[in-house]
């Protein structure tokens, strides 16, 4: 097994239901200093302390699956899992593990593809810059 490391462009997408910043329009890593959350609590992926408490597992590296990425012709890769884990990651500098998808290369990313939704759980696809060391096997 191979290791690159590196800087991708990646296309995530994140919607009302799944971040705070989509339902609120503030970043809950920007809004919450420090906090105090029993370990047995449980928060949704949309609520206030979901990225800060991610993003302190994140920071003390606690045993996290790679995220899934495939590649796209447009020079970008697309998130496959772990959107909030990219988004976090781009803000905060962090490296993430990556491994590729199984499946073929995509011809465009959502944002160079111009996807058009039209569901009322409109999301937020973007690219973000993420650090990465990606694995092949």
């Amino acid at each position: 097994m191979s290791s690159v490391k590196g800087t991708l462009e990646a296309n995530i997408n994140l919607s009302k239901s799944t971040c705070y910043f989509m339902r609120t329009g503030k970043c809950s890593l920007s809004v919450v200093g420090d906090f105090y959350l029993s370990p047995s609590s449980k928060t949704a992926a949309n609520d206030l302390l979901y990225c800060p408490r991610l993003y302190r597992a994140m920071r003390r590296r606690e045993r996290m699956k790679p995220l899934a990425i495939a590649p796209c012709e447009c020079g970008h890769v697309e998130v496959i899992s772990g959107h909030q884990r990219a988004c976090i990651a781009s803000q905060k500098g962090l490296t993430l593990s990556m491994r590729p998808a199984d499946g073929d290369v995509k011809p465009a990313c959502q944002v160079c593809g111009g996807q058009v939704t039209f569901d009322g759980e409109l999301g937020g696809n973007r690219i973000v810059t993420l650090k990465a060391v990606l694995y092949k096997e």
